[in-house]
């Protein structure tokens, strides 16, 4: 498996499915219209997006005066391959990246579920558990060093 900068077109399907299945296949998803973002894909040995993030510059809501924050969003993996380390590569990568671009600092919004996930990979909660679109959310934020 490789992680890698891709186009946000290859990542769209394995968002949609997972993320928003009630929208059309073709339909654009949120961010999608975004400029300064990055689609990071986990490709399997065919090629095949088994995983995926989005990050872009934005400031952290909670750290408004903070300089260097980067939101990540959008992260997926393909039903049937979760619990492999398909996901922890794509956020290791993440980090990785918006560190290189000089970020300070690397914020979501956590689906409740992906909580433990996001803490294994350096995450802390910030605020009460809220709901967006209909699903309960946790904002995290990560310190990140030069």
């Amino acid at each position: 498996m490789n992680v890698a900068v891709v186009d946000e077109g290859r990542t769209r399907e394995l968002r949609r499915a997972v993320l928003r299945p009630n929208l059309a296949p073709d339909a654009p998803l949120p961010g999608d219209e975004l400029s300064g973002g990055v689609h990071l894909a986990a490709l399997d040995d065919n090629d095949t997006v088994v995983g995926t993030c989005f990050v872009y510059p934005d400031p952290c809501p909670w750290q408004p005066e903070r300089d260097g924050a980067w939101h990540l969003r959008q992260m997926a993996t393909a039903d049937g391959l979760r619990g492999r380390g398909i996901g922890g590569a794509v956020a290791e990568a993440a980090i990785e990246y918006v560190t290189a671009q000089g970020a300070q600092l690397l914020w979501c919004n956590a689906r409740e579920p992906a909580v433990p996930f996001y803490r294994r990979h350096g995450f802390v909660p910030h605020g009460a558990v809220h709901i967006d679109h209909e699903v309960a959310h946790q904002h995290m934020w990560r310190e990140l060093s030069a």
